[in-house]
């Protein structure tokens, strides 16, 4: 395998691994996992690169590393950031738990998002409003023709542009993670985001409130908005949940969805 691969591409593999099995509980918290030596033969690669991907697998808090008593499986659930939600996700079996932690992390979300709203309604410049209306004025355009795609993924530099409106280091820290996960689930699970026939209004209103500069109803704006698709994407989970839907058929219907067009579009 060290012939055909760089050193990092075999190393990206091997965090993937063990990640894989660590989130999936084959490999439990407190469990100790081989020596290097042991480790590196298994993978076929020498002990340099082995150490890349226990680097990467500490600095994911998935495991530690003591002197003399080599690498611990981490307890994720307690040490675990924010860039765990998608690999957790695309390991998880049961639905279930996808819902709990969707029903956990939406809340955070929007409150995120609130203030990064108040913000940008107080420090925006003409700048940062006339990036954020530019954006607007595209995803309508998208959203009217039924382009999901485009929508999706112009929602990413939306987001971008309202967390650097509110210039405020604390909230770009704050709001990173969750932009980091919302790209990866898009790729992943386009259809958890429901993108509701009110956006292009939802979007007028917002926009009219931050060139007014004014915060309340910035915020009002974002919570209603953001409240509602959160009340329908929970429920129709919980639906899938009651008719015992699977996770891997829920992805393949997710998949099959979007491939059909604009009936559903989607969106964060």
């Amino acid at each position: 395998m060290e012939d055909h691969q760089p050193s990092s591409n075999i190393a990206s593999t091997i965090f993937h691994d063990l990640r894989k099995q660590i989130l999936s509980g084959k490999l439990a918290a407190g469990e100790r996992l081989p020596g290097e030596r042991e480790l590196a033969t298994h993978y076929g690669t020498n002990r340099n690169t082995l150490r890349e991907a226990v680097r990467r697998l500490e600095q994911a808090r998935l495991v530690s590393v003591r002197h003399g008593q080599g690498l611990t499986v981490a307890d994720f659930r307690r040490s675990g950031t924010m860039e765990l939600l998608v690999p957790y996700i695309d390991v998880a079996t049961e639905l279930r738990d996808v819902v709990q932690l969707m029903e956990d992390i939406l809340p955070a979300r929007i409150m995120v998002l609130e203030f990064a709203s108040r913000l940008a309604a107080r420090r925006a410049t003409p700048t940062d409003v006339q990036r954020l209306q530019d954006i607007s004025d595209l995803l309508v355009a998208a959203f009217d023709r039924g382009d999901p795609v485009v929508v999706a993924h112009g929602f990413q530099r939306w987001l971008e542009a309202l967390i650097d409106a509110a210039h405020s280091l604390s909230i770009r820290w704050i709001a990173n993670p969750f932009l980091d996960a919302y790209r990866q689930l898009m790729d992943r699970f386009p259809a958890l985001w429901i993108l509701d026939p009110s956006f292009p209004s939802h979007l007028a209103q917002f926009m009219a409130a931050i060139d007014k500069g004014d915060e309340e109803e910035a915020v009002k704006s974002t919570h209603d908005y953001y409240a509602k698709i959160d009340d329908e994407l929970l429920r129709a989970l919980g639906v899938a949940i009651e008719l015992g839907v699977h996770l891997d058929d829920a992805r393949s219907e997710a998949q099959a969805e979007v491939a059909q067009g604009p009936s559903a579009t989607r969106g964060l």
